[in-house]
């Protein structure tokens, strides 16, 4: 079934099309801490540049999360520590970041290309691309990718298995910001004969020992305010040590909390280097985005998220629960 989009939408397709159709060097990268979303979306385009014959490279600051490696060509993802800075692009193509910062180090080869194209569904994105197609009403920039490549009628499977996995990660299993469009274009990359049985199980129920260790030391850290509507976890950085864990260790976590009866937030705060991270889910009632801005943070009314550089647990703590008027 074809899916209708607004004419705004139509017209920043028809852009960025122009772009990918005349240039012939491409840089693919998107946020810090990569995620599904990020990682869907990557994959899906540069398969479809293939097809055009294109000069493509993907990019990250970070290593894939090992739970993404079923992907189709996962393993062409490149680090930043491990790429040629000497290579040169004409494009950069930044996806689900809202911002140049976000995207680490690679940000000094993306500012060495003459253009860049951001692609985005988060409402607090800085505009910074020569084209910028950002859109909050979609469900995941993967969703938004999905039309790039359709428009370019060349969505095979493993193309769509890219697409699928972006937009039921970042839904959180088709549970956050479903838009218009998500059940139509989920049916129509059904439809391509992909696995979302599969899909499914690599993200969801295929957790890692390491992953549960950390989440039994995590676990001794709850606690819920006197309504019992909302409760925060913490993972300290010796949590790490002790289960030989990582940060994709923690996926799932914040999303637990709000799977308990009768909580509407959920917060996981997580011990960095220099400083605290800090994951939040909403049932929707509250609205968690506005507090990750108030931290230069964003994300989604349902799931946001920021980061409260040199602070101490204790700090990054009382901070939130003062926006959420915890009480003790």
């Amino acid at each position: 079934m074809q899916v209708k989009l607004q004419q705004q939408d139509k017209e920043k397709i028809f852009e960025i099309l122009e772009v990918l159709r005349n240039k012939e060097a491409f840089l693919i990268t998107s946020h810090i801490n990569i995620d599904g979303d990020g990682i869907g979306s990557e994959i899906a385009l540069y398969l479809c540049l293939k097809k055009l014959n294109k000069k493509v490279e993907i990019v990250n600051h970070d290593k894939i999360p090992s739970m993404f490696k079923f992907l189709p060509h996962s393993k062409i993802i490149k680090t930043y520590s491990k790429f040629d800075e000497k290579k040169v692009f004409e494009v950069g193509i930044i996806l689900d970041s809202g911002n140049l910062e976000r995207i680490g180090n690679v940000k000094e080869i993306i500012k060495k290309t003459s253009f860049i194209i951001n692609i985005d569904h988060h409402i607090t994105n800085s505009e910074f691309g020569n084209i910028n197609w950002i859109n909050p009403s979609f469900s995941s920039t993967g969703e938004m990718i999905y039309f790039l490549c359709e428009e370019l009628k060349n969505i095979d499977k493993k193309i769509a298995t890219c697409l699928y996995t972006s937009i039921l990660y970042d839904t959180c299993g088709f549970l956050h910001h479903i838009s218009n469009y998500t059940m139509e274009v989920v049916k129509n990359l059904i439809d391509i004969k992909i696995n979302p049985e599969k899909i499914a199980q690599k993200i969801f129920f295929e957790k890692p020992i390491k992953s549960i260790n950390l989440f039994k030391l995590a676990l001794e850290t709850l606690k819920f305010d006197k309504r019992k509507k909302i409760c925060f976890m913490k993972i300290y950085k010796e949590f790490f040590r002790k289960a030989k864990a990582k940060e994709e260790h923690t996926e799932g976590f914040v999303d637990f909390l709000i799977s308990i009866k009768g909580i509407e937030v959920g917060v996981l705060f997580k011990e960095k280097e220099n400083g605290i991270k800090v994951s939040m889910r909403s049932k929707g009632k509250i609205d968690v985005e506005n507090i990750a801005k108030k931290f230069g943070g964003g994300g989604h009314r349902e799931a946001s998220g920021c980061f409260l550089k040199n602070k101490k647990m204790e700090e990054a703590e009382f901070l939130i629960k003062k926006e959420l008027k915890w009480m003790e």
